[in-house]
């Protein structure tokens, strides 16, 4: 498209945006089909209508259905979950001040269209563009739970909310694998915005506590005692990992420093290629908080093949939300049934007359 002077003056001007808006036709309505809509839009007639209204690359496009149910898109490079979810508070508090300005309606800019030159070139790589996102929508999965309660009992039981979510998760994935020795590690993000141009550092969620709190759990033989005790020793190694990551004391974002300072043509050190990293390093679960109280829905994809995005918030006192995607092969709506029973069996672990809540 590039190699058409007037297409590329239009991508230098999309791409000179600070934000794109897409108006659709889709009117979702569940909190599935809401995800699904914002994340590729629906597909109609065999296309990916919702992605044909995208410029995915953006770090931020709003996109407005003709329910008048809105949402984003965000894309990474430029900016993490954290600013993008303020930007999206601060907008939508404006608009609903009954003080805001929002303007006379009378304005005389016009709006000029960007017209592409498009060749039969250009039209056949449309074709087959159509196809590989038709593919990539239709070969997910994705489910979605509220828990039915929130982060207001699990501060009574004097734990982290994000830590018991988290404990959730790695149960359900525990259950949900069996037998099957775990292919990769467990991503969760800290942010690291206290420092200058600070994006996010690694949270590995999983340490000898937290499985040793997983097998007593299925353990016939532990008592409720045992399993509170392991439980309190993972979730307070997982509050320490978490402040050590967010103070820049965690290993992966130093690794990566490490890593891009190789020079061209230079050997890669042998710890980049060891198996115990690389396996460290293959994300099965792709793990993240954020809160807006106007988000009933958010999420992403799984970041290796055969891993899981979950998506997570635990800002709501009366239930804790989940968003579980996956390619379709895997088995996305048990581990989002195991994630349903291990929320109540936490929750009941912490509910008998000898672990009363703190209140």
């Amino acid at each position: 498209m590039a190699s058409s002077p007037d297409n590329a003056a239009i991508i230098r001007n999309i791409h000179s945006a600070a934000f794109i808006i897409s108006l659709e036709s889709s009117t979702p309505t569940t909190p599935e089909h809401y995800s699904r809509a914002l994340w590729h839009g629906d597909i109609v007639d065999g296309l990916p209508v919702g992605l044909r209204n995208r410029w995915v690359d953006k770090p931020i496009q709003f996109i407005v259905f003709d329910n008048a149910h809105a949402g984003i898109m965000g894309e990474h490079s430029v900016m993490d979950g954290t600013p993008v979810v303020r930007l999206c508070d601060d907008a939508l508090e404006m608009l609903s001040n009954p003080s805001f300005d929002h303007g006379s309606g009378s304005s005389t800019l016009i709006p000029t269209p960007l017209d592409w030159e498009v060749s039969p070139s250009i039209l056949g790589a449309i074709s087959k563009a159509d196809v590989a996102a038709r593919e990539l929508a239709e070969g997910q999965a994705l489910n979605y739970h509220l828990t039915r309660y929130g982060k207001e009992a699990i501060k009574a039981f004097g734990v982290s909310p994000d830590s018991w979510a988290q404990m959730i998760i790695q149960l359900a994935y525990n259950r949900l694998l069996g037998n099957e020795k775990r292919k990769g590690g467990t991503y969760e993000a800290a942010s690291t915005r206290k420092f200058y141009k600070g994006r996010t550092e690694v949270i590995r969620v999983v340490t000898s506590e937290s499985d040793a709190w997983l097998r007593s759990m299925d353990d016939p033989t532990a008592t409720k005692e045992t399993r509170r005790k392991f439980f309190g020793a993972a979730t307070k190694r997982h509050v320490s990992l978490a402040r050590e990551c967010g103070q820049g004391q965690g290993v992966d974002r130093h690794l990566l420093g490490l890593r891009k300072l190789l020079k061209e043509g230079e050997e890669i050190p042998a710890l980049f290629t060891d198996p115990v990293h690389t396996r460290a390093s293959y994300w099965v679960l792709s793990t993240s908080a954020i809160f807006s109280k106007h988000f009933p829905v958010y999420g992403w994809g799984e970041v290796v093949p055969d891993g899981f995005g979950v998506a997570y918030m635990t800002g709501y006192d009366d239930r804790l939300q989940y968003t579980i995607t996956s390619r379709k092969e895997l088995p996305n709506a048990k581990f989002c049934e195991e994630i349903a029973k291990a929320a109540e069996d936490l929750y009941e672990l912490h509910t008998d007359e000898s672990a009363k809540p703190r209140l």
